[in-house]
């Protein structure tokens, strides 16, 4: 069963971000888990910081960033009311991507929970460069969400599981399960076919039995609902909106997929156009950010 033992949050101290991290702490607080704030300066990486060769520069920049982030951390933690003992702070420097799916993997974190907006962002209808960059790249699930227009409280009552029929977007199954048990939630599975197909409703049969992928999936309400459209991003966000979804868990890789060099379109589209959560789970095969890691998992995998 996915539990969530340990959500990282990466923030840039933006409002979005510290959306983000009202939605992680609601995750944390549900499963009494262990969250870690992490933010990283790019500085060294941008043209200026790239060629600054004086080590003492570095240092003092290092040191000044490390306090003012220190300071934000625990000016959110008092202003959230986050627990002391059970949230933690990194800070990090690099390129806030590839630091962030370093920390989630290394440390084995069950989730990544980051906003797609930031500081940087350039447009409301994109998603930001390192979210993007996350959820393509990183073997840990990543949750995914937009600022909400109103405030509120968090709940996941309803859960969105789209499926192609594919064994890697079915591997999104057990995920979206494990949720529904946790939240005591209902789980809609969701195929999407084309115009061209007569009989819609005949492909109810086609669905997977949620029995295969998890124990436990008797024991919750799971309802099928076959949809039909141009592209299969219309009516996933169209439905998550009409039966007020408060999650969307879905697999990165579909059907019409080759292996990942970048987000399936369809998940993209999800991502930047849903208000509700999103949480993507991309197959254990086709987690190779790192070919020498991905190697020993496969390795213990076959032992």
């Amino acid at each position: 069963m996915y539990k969530l033992e340990r959500i990282l949050c990466p923030i840039d101290f933006s409002p979005a971000s510290i959306e983000a991290i009202r939605f992680a702490s609601f995750l944390a607080n549900h499963a009494n888990s262990q969250l870690t704030l992490v933010y990283v300066d790019e500085y060294e990486k941008s043209p200026l910081g790239f060629f600054e060769r004086n080590e003492h520069s570095l240092a003092q920049h290092r040191e000044n960033v490390a306090g003012f982030a220190q300071a934000k951390f625990a000016e959110i933690m008092k202003q959230e009311s986050l627990s002391s003992q059970r949230t933690s702070t990194v800070v990090r420097f690099g390129t806030a991507y590839h630091e962030i799916i370093d920390v989630a993997e290394e440390n084995r974190y069950s989730v990544v929970v980051i906003a797609t907006e930031g500081l940087g962002r350039s447009s409301p209808h994109m998603i930001g460069r390192t979210a993007e960059r996350v959820v393509r790249l990183c073997r840990t699930p990543v949750l995914t969400l937009r600022p909400r227009q109103e405030p509120g409280e968090w709940k996941i009552g309803t859960i969105l599981c789209p499926t192609d029929f594919s064994e890697y977007s079915n591997f999104a199954i057990p995920y979206a399960v494990s949720m529904a048990r946790s939240y005591r939630a209902k789980i809609i599975l969701l195929h999407v076919t084309g115009l061209a197909v007569q009989h819609p409703e005949a492909l109810i049969q086609k669905f997977p039995d949620p029995r295969f992928y998890h124990d436990e999936a008797d024991k919750i309400q799971i309802d099928k609902i076959v949809g039909r459209d141009v592209e299969p991003e219309n009516t996933i966000v169209r439905l998550a909106e009409e039966y007020h979804v408060d999650l969307i868990v879905i697999g990165t890789y579909g059907a019409r997929g080759m292996r990942r060099v970048q987000i399936g379109n369809t998940v993209e589209e999800v991502v930047r156009r849903t208000a509700v959560p999103v949480l993507t789970i991309t197959h254990p095969i086709h987690k190779a950010v790192f070919p020498r890691r991905f190697k020993e998992d496969y390795t213990e995998a076959k032992n």
